[in-house]
């Protein structure tokens, strides 16, 4: 894996991103991957935000469900069969939403959730720009209060990205999520080079690299 993402990315052309939903009601959608293995000296989190126009809605979640296999409940790249991978990225691809991914690669000292806060402080104010007026995370159950806490200090701080809406709901509830899923894991793998079916997506998703100060 290379040192950078930056590095990783200028190998491929990538998509002018440009924002045409300012206007409208918005909903960013949130949802997390990250790559921690033992022995790797490098490790990668990744924070992905899906705004979807809230008119589209009812649209965007008939078609995801629509996707599912089976018995399934969701839509999950990782458990998905490898043959299915490509009509799912595809059909996401073509759906009207745009994304922000925000990434970290980071000293394996670096705990995830130190790793988590710094790409969500970027996302949050990725998301403002966009004037999303809700994040729904996809819910972790009791390490939620970790995400309100942080969210909570920087409201004390009065930082605007943080006067947003904020949401918790588990992947059942909300379909939109499976988006974050979707995007989220092509992301990591395209990165790591397990597979290529982020240049379907590449176009909805601008990634943003983070550091830490």
């Amino acid at each position: 894996m290379e040192l950078t993402v930056a590095s990783r990315l200028g190998r491929r052309s990538t998509c002018l991103w440009v924002n045409t939903l300012i206007g409208v009601v918005l909903t960013a959608y949130v949802d997390e991957s990250y790559r921690r293995r033992r022995g790797e000296s490098v490790c990668v989190y990744t924070l992905v935000g899906v705004v979807v126009a809230d008119a589209d809605l009812d649209g965007i979640r008939s078609e995801l469900r629509g996707l599912r296999s089976g018995k399934d409940k969701t839509l999950h790249w990782r458990r998905e069969r490898p043959e299915r991978l490509p009509a799912i990225a595809a059909a996401v691809g073509s759906l009207p939403i745009c994304a922000v991914a925000t990434v970290m690669m980071h000293d394996a000292r670096v705990e995830s959730e130190r790793a988590r806060r710094y790409c969500l402080s970027q996302l949050l104010r990725e998301l403002h720009s966009l004037e999303a007026g809700r994040v729904v995370f996809e819910s972790r159950q009791a390490e939620d209060r970790k995400d309100m806490q942080v969210i909570a200090a920087w409201r004390r701080a009065k930082r605007p990205e943080a006067m947003v809406r904020v949401d918790f709901l588990p992947a059942v509830a909300e379909p939109c999520l499976w988006l974050a899923d979707i995007i989220a894991g092509a992301f990591m793998w395209w990165l790591g080079g397990t597979c290529d079916h982020w240049v379907a997506l590449a176009g909805k998703c601008r990634v943003v690299e983070v550091h830490e100060p």
